[in-house]
């Protein structure tokens, strides 16, 4: 009897230690789909959260290649660019702002600048201010 009592235990032990690794499972799956659709590009993410696009700009990069576009490409990619606070300003240049910097402290933003030769990218680079 004792024996029948200690293998019922075990199996009953067994179920739960099953149960909390398939939540576990779960759960990091549930995140790393989370995380993923967080820092996906879209044209409407870069458009529509201005400041949350350092959370999407290094799928943005993986996905196009800037350099060699044309000045109707990135427009129509991320909009019109927008360097109201002067920084960066050059000839032939688009910078766009992507809210603060990564990071645990935050205090300068970060910044995609294009620059053009010839009406097209010629180079692409993040910066903070």
């Amino acid at each position: 009897m004792d024996f029948e009592k200690e293998a019922r235990k075990a199996k009953h032990v067994n179920y739960i230690a099953l149960g909390i690794l398939a939540a576990v499972v779960l759960a990091v799956a549930a995140a790393a789909v989370v995380y993923r659709y967080k820092h996906t590009f879209s044209s409407e993410k870069w458009l529509n959260n201005p400041d949350g696009r350092t959370a999407i700009v290094d799928d943005l990069l993986e996905k196009y290649e800037l350099v060699g576009m044309t000045e109707a490409d990135v427009t129509a990619l991320l909009g019109e660019h927008n360097n109201d606070y002067g920084y960066f300003n050059a000839d032939n240049r688009y910078v766009y702002c992507m809210g603060l910097e990564r990071g645990l402290i935050s205090i300068d933003c970060e910044w995609l600048i294009l620059d053009f030769a010839d009406g097209r990218v010629s180079d692409v680079h993040i910066t903070t201010d």
